[in-house]
């Protein structure tokens, strides 16, 4: 029976999904594209303040031990700390896109509109994937994120670019579909059951220690989501979907697919237990794919040209760094590498839309999307270029930025769980990662400018930089406060296993 309190639990997706139908109603009938554009960024108060009241309600139940968060829809959705984490991120990731693509999408995009509302649905399938403990509905809130991505990566109707990133996005993204389902019907072959709680509990009484099914199972699912966080050898779409594509839409692609991905591959494997078998296997595995992740993603960023195309490798490097992370979550049975891996996500998602805010009003105003249409930013647009410059310092990991605090808690996880050599090998791609992330800053402050002119910024851009720029700030000197945010929220992900 649905109770009202049910509904209540899904008020930030129902809002979410109500907001994305009333931009398509008002970009139908207002010609304007400012207020469409207005409706989508206030519109999101909305689903913030009811995600933020359900932190105040999870909340004193943590504190109290009575439950670790509320259930609802048959066990099917689940607001935990872990959820409403992510559900804030998705949602601030929403809010800066919007903000920074205005200008862009009126130049670039012609469905203007449509671009705004693909962008609210995709978001509202990234909650979903957080928000929830079965697999089937897993899968579904993930093609409910992937569909609009598809049509966003093709929205630049008049480029062939364009069009070939959204067939190759189609292809790729239907074969990850296809290898996800062999993972998750393996799985519920094996324990008989698609609850997440469920199967931890299957696997620790009624499948033998060592069972090679679960290890191919996680293997699979390792790989169906590989695609979504852009891991090797599963990285093949990025490059060309990254250049072909609106760039803010190459923005949503690389900090909110790879946000909602790590979301349910951590949910899947810590609170479905998959851990618990074949654990060395498995350690093995997610190492071999992260070094292989980190190092291909570094060294062919160094070689770059186009930026859109760096910064797609980089984004393959990032998702490198967060699979060190999720070893370390692997072989601990505490909480702290899923904190370091949710305080890394935050940063990196602020850190990546801070830089590619600053790709985009260089796109907008030349055209321009070659590392060497950057030479001398810094003479014609000097805080467009701070902002960005300081987005990238903190990618490359340089002290005192938070993208530095943020490694060090993802290596200092991975160490603790006798992972060194895996930690070393990640300090030398952060090394290596300094090559182009520092090219890209001395092309913008030491070479001379291609004109003289002074570059003028949209207010939506400069505002959007401003905020992120300001936001990492203060995580680089309150990173122990946001810290003890994750903690809770990782804990959670432990609440249901057997023995917890």
């Amino acid at each position: 029976m649905l109770h009202i309190s049910d509904l209540y639990l899904l008020s930030p997706q129902l809002s979410l999904v109500f907001l994305a139908l009333i931009v398509m109603v008002v970009d139908l009938f207002v010609k304007r594209r400012i207020v469409t554009v207005a409706v989508a960024l206030i519109g999101l108060i909305v689903p913030m303040g009811f995600t933020i009241s359900q932190a105040f309600l999870v909340g004193p139940m943590v504190a109290d031990r009575t439950l670790p968060g509320v259930h609802a829809f048959n066990g099917m959705l689940v607001v935990d700390q872990y959820a409403i984490f992510f559900n804030i991120i998705f949602l601030i990731i929403a809010a800066v896109i919007i903000l920074s693509s205005y200008s862009y999408v009126g130049k670039y995009v012609r469905a203007d509109g449509e671009f705004y509302t693909l962008l609210l649905f995709s978001v509202t399938g990234m909650m979903f994937m957080a928000s929830t403990s079965e697999l089937l509905t897993i899968y579904i809130s993930l093609e409910l994120t992937s569909i609009p991505l598809y049509v966003m990566a093709g929205l630049l109707r008049t480029s062939e670019r364009s069009a070939e990133a959204a067939v190759k996005y189609v292809l790729l993204g239907a074969m990850s579909s296809a290898i996800l389902l062999y993972g998750f019907a393996l799985l519920y072959g094996l324990t008989g059951t698609t609850d997440l709680t469920g199967i931890a509990i299957s696997i620790e009484k009624g499948v033998q220690n060592g069972n090679v099914l679960v290890l191919i199972a996680s293997t699979l699912i390792l790989a169906g989501f590989g695609f979504k966080i852009s891991a090797v050898p599963f990285h093949m779409w990025a490059p060309d979907i990254y250049e072909g594509s609106p760039t803010p839409a190459t923005a949503f692609f690389s900090v909110g697919s790879k946000a909602a991905g790590f979301a349910a591959l951590l949910r899947i494997f810590i609170t479905g237990g998959l851990g618990q078998v074949n654990l060395q296997s498995l350690i093995t595995i997610v190492a071999i794919i992260a070094i292989l992740t980190m190092t291909l993603g570094n060294l062919v960023a160094a070689v770059q040209t186009n930026v859109k195309r760096m910064m797609a490798y980089s984004s393959i490097a990032q998702a490198g760094y967060i699979l060190v992370g999720f070893t370390a979550s692997l072989s601990g049975q505490n909480s702290y590498g899923s904190s370091a891996v949710l305080f890394f996500i935050l940063v990196y998602a602020l850190t990546n839309l801070g830089a590619f805010a600053g790709i985009i009003a260089l796109a907008n105003a030349t055209g321009g999307e070659k590392i060497e249409d950057f030479r001398g930013l810094a003479k014609r647009a000097p805080l467009l270029s701070a902002g960005t410059a300081l987005c990238l310092l903190s990618l490359s990991g340089i002290p005192p930025m938070a993208g530095f605090v943020s490694k060090v808690f993802i290596f200092s996880a991975a160490w603790s769980q006798g992972l060194s050599w895996l930690v070393v090998i990640a300090l030398i791609n952060t090394v290596v990662s300094l090559v182009y992330y520092g090219r890209l800053v001395k092309v913008m402050y030491f070479d001379a400018p291609l004109k003289e002119d002074h570059l003028t910024t949209p207010i939506g851009l400069s505002s959007s930089i401003a905020l992120t720029t300001a936001a990492l700030v203060v995580i680089t000197f309150a990173a122990q406060v946001v810290l003890l945010i994750a903690n809770p929220a990782a804990s959670s992900l432990l609440a249901f296993l057997p023995g917890k």
